[in-house]
């Protein structure tokens, strides 16, 4: 990955269908509910996934990155995504063919031009409100309204009440999307 790499496509004209589920994560439970939702729809479909994952550095950084910076950066994304792959999809990682795609710049964008051509965008959304949203925006809410393909946005799975007598500590697997 070098500085140098961008986010967007500069092309015009008609699109080829790329015969593929595109994927975006992050960190965030939703993310993985998406990366698992996604990972179903595969195997039902027979289609592969591309799992995006975009990164920035922060503005303070961007200024006194080095080369050398820009690539260990971009190599330390690529293992916490790696790790978040296999961390949520466990054995079944290998049951489905997928590949990991590590693009600089902001999610929203790096999405939508990642998954043109694609038969599915599939994300996690989670709810932001109030300063939060107005400051950090919504990557699902950008997807929804500048995406090609059709959008799926997965919610995070929500806590299920403890057992009497339990603390929490399991979680509930969301219902399935239909």
């Amino acid at each position: 990955m070098s500085a140098n790499e961008t986010y967007g496509d500069t092309t015009t004209g008609p699109v080829p269908v790329t015969d593929e589920i595109v994927v975006g994560l992050d960190d965030s439970p939703s993310a993985g509910a998406a990366l698992r939702w996604a990972t179903e729809q595969s195997r039902v479909t027979g289609l592969p996934l591309r799992v995006v994952h975009a990164w920035q550095l922060p503005a303070i950084e961007v200024a006194a990155a080095s080369a050398e910076f820009w690539e260990a950066a971009g190599a330390d994304a690529r293992a916490r995504a790696t790790r978040w792959v296999l961390d949520s999809l466990g054995g079944s990682a290998a049951e489905v063919r997928w590949v990991l795609d590590i693009v600089e710049g902001p999610p929203g964008p790096a999405l939508v031009a990642r998954s043109r051509g694609a038969r599915l965008l599939v994300l996690g959304t989670r709810e932001h409100t109030g300063l939060r949203r107005a400051v950090l925006g919504s990557v699902s809410h950008y997807c929804l309204t500048h995406a090609d393909p059709p959008v799926v946005a997965v919610p995070a799975p929500h806590e299920a009440p403890p057992p009497p007598g339990r603390s929490r500590g399991c979680v509930a697997a969301p219902g399935p999307l239909y």
